[in-house]
């Protein structure tokens, strides 16, 4: 998979930074350390809105090594979501470092986030609606050995966040997935998938996306997170979407909803990072990544932009209304 460079996009970058980046990223990333105290415990998901969204200026995320290809993939239903682990060697793990980073943190699996519907399928809100799926890409620091050991720890964990929404065509990058969730369909099962860059199901981001800090519970501990959110939304169609809700959990039922109450943000900071202007209306971006460009955003015969919630609002009632017309 080839990538596209440009002032406004992601990019895939390698090398060090020069000391000068490197003091100055340590200086900013020291701000949003300063927070993490407080605020890395207050609950997560929360609503995103633009509105309450505080301007921020960070040196760029440097991605390395995302678009190599695994020397093994594994697809596990775990009874609550659908967890992609993959290896690699050990000098070529893909790793995120600047940003608001201290440090290097290391690809440790991705997830993903549905619903019964396709309106509220995401852990997060935007702007108070929820969207058809999400998938956490998750990070850890290279001081801890595991994931595990790094979720007990301030600034240990990250997730980089992206939102799907609906699209009249496959989206033929997470094929590899989607086709796939027949061979994991009950629970604790595993499958290893064909290899391939795990880039295809997500994209690069240097700049315009929103930052706050969560935990997350598991059993009876809370576990603090860094979120990271990109603006720019990935893509799925219904079929595939439907695909999800034949997972079974443990009690070999269809996997339901499965994440926490949204949280109120109160008084903690909610960040937008590096805007790409200095005023944007939508919280999340109505233009899709490059890697879309041959394909159509909008839904086929319908002048419904379903690039945000209340676009994809829209959508469903429309698809509703054809069903109940072909049905009388």
């Amino acid at each position: 998979m080839s990538l596209q460079q440009s002032s406004s996009e992601s990019s895939l970058k390698s090398g060090k930074p020069s000391a000068s980046d490197s003091k100055l990223s340590d200086e900013l990333s020291s701000i949003v350390l300063g927070i993490a105290e407080k605020e890395a415990w207050l609950p997560s998901p929360i609503d995103i809105n633009i509105n309450c969204a505080e301007k921020l200026t960070l040196p760029d995320l440097l991605w390395h090594g995302y678009d190599t290809l695994p020397s093994k993939i594994k697809l596990t239903n775990t009874g609550e979501t659908v967890i992609l682990s993959a290896k690699w060697p050990e000098s070529a793990i893909p790793y995120l470092e600047g940003g608001p980073l201290e440090g290097r943190y290391v690809f440790s699996q991705l997830h993903f986030h549905w619903g019964n519907t396709a309106v509220d399928g995401s852990a997060h809100t935007i702007d108070k609606a929820h969207l058809p799926l999400e998938m956490h890409v998750i990070h850890f620091n290279t001081n801890y050995e595991t994931q595990e050991e790094a979720l007990q720890h301030v600034g240990g964990v990250v997730s980089l966040v992206y939102f799907f929404n609906l699209k009249s065509s496959p989206n033929k990058f997470i094929h590899p997935v989607i086709d796939n969730l027949k061979e994991i369909v009950f629970p604790d099962s595993v499958f290893k998938p064909e290899l391939f860059p795990i880039l295809d199901l997500f994209h690069t981001f240097t700049n315009d996306y929103f930052l706050y800090w969560g935990s997350t519970r598991a059993t009876s501990r809370s576990h603090p997170i860094l979120w990271l959110i990109s603006r720019t939304q990935e893509c799925i169609d219904f079929h595939q979407l439907t695909q999800f809700r034949q997972l079974l959990d443990q009690r070999m039922r269809v996997i339901t909803r499965q994440h926490d109450p949204i949280a109120t943000l109160g008084d903690r900071h909610l960040f937008h990072v590096n805007p790409l202007t200095q005023c944007c209306n939508s919280t999340l971006s109505v233009l899709p990544h490059s890697k879309y460009r041959n394909d159509r955003w909008l839904v086929d015969r319908m002048n419904i932009d379903i690039g945000s919630p209340g676009g994809c609002k829209q959508f469903i009632e429309t698809l509703r209304k054809e069903i109940r017309s072909k049905t009388v």
